[in-house]
Formats: structure tokens, C-alpha cells, sequence
């Protein structure tokens, strides 16, 4: 039977954790503004998408960047759209943004558009005699 180590300390498996740059924040926001996902941020990076996302658990302020990125893309485009509609007129920039936004749909409005109603009647309760009488009547014609 062998004996337990106990003059060294044990080491876990695997790989120390690599550590985010120290720009890290300022370079996944930068690039989240312009329009680059996860994967792309990542390889932007020099590193895979799974260790973007290790960092990020690790360091909510980079996960907190990457949000705000999204937001600050998300508002430009928005901006962009918004003034194509008003001061430039474009009317499927106007459609789009009342769709999008404000819940607009095109057509038929009533929600039983494009739907087949079916309506099954069924007869009242009834005693078994009263069953029995019925189906003899069915069965005769």
C-alpha cells in the first residue's frame, strides 16, 4: 500500500488560469461598438471564444464591457435608422422602425387571421338507456 503524499502540497490539474490583459475592458468595448461578437472579440484578442468567456466569469467588469459595447452599437444603429426615417424620408426605415419598436403589423389585424376554426358538438349527458335508444336510431336509417 502506498502512503499518502504529505511533504509537498498538492497541485490542482490543468493549466493556471491565463489573466486578461490590462486593457482588456477598453479593447472588448471598443470592439463590441463596432458590431464584433463574442467570437470575434475573442479572436480580435488572440485568444478563443472559451477563454473570452472564462475571462468574463472571472472578471464581471469585462462581461460589463462587452454589454455596454452592445448598447453603444445598438444605440448608433438606432440613431442611424431613426433620422433615415425622419429627415431623410426613407419609408422602409419609417415601417421597420414602427415593427421594431411600437408593434405595428401589416394586414389582416384580427389574431384569428390564417387560422382554421373547427367546432365539435357534442350531445348532452344522457343515460345509458337513452345512449342505447339514440345509437338503434342510428343504426335503422
Amino acid at each position: 500500500m502506498t502512503k499518502p503524499i504529505t511533504h509537498r502540497p498538492l497541485r490542482k490539474a490543468g493549466r493556471k488560469p491565463v489573466n486578461a490583459p490590462a486593457e482588456a475592458a477598453q479593447r472588448i468595448r471598443a470592439l463590441a461598438s463596432d458590431g464584433f461578437s463574442i467570437v470575434g472579440v475573442a479572436a480580435a484578442m488572440g485568444v478563443g471564444k472559451d477563454q473570452l468567456g472564462a475571462w468574463m466569469e472571472r472578471d464581471p467588469t469585462l462581461k460589463e464591457a462587452f454589454d455596454e459595447g452592445r448598447e453603444t452599437e445598438r444605440q448608433t444603429l438606432h440613431n442611424q435608422l431613426f433620422r433615415l426615417a425622419m429627415e431623410k424620408g426613407n419609408a422602409p426605415a419609417a415601417m421597420f422602425l414602427l415593427k421594431a419598436r411600437h408593434g405595428y403589423r401589416e394586414g389582416d389585424q384580427s389574431d384569428q387571421a390564417g387560422r382554421v376554426n373547427v367546432t365539435i358538438a357534442l350531445p348532452g349527458a344522457m343515460t345509458l338507456q337513452q345512449f342505447n335508444a339514440l345509437s338503434k336510431e342510428g343504426t335503422r336509417q
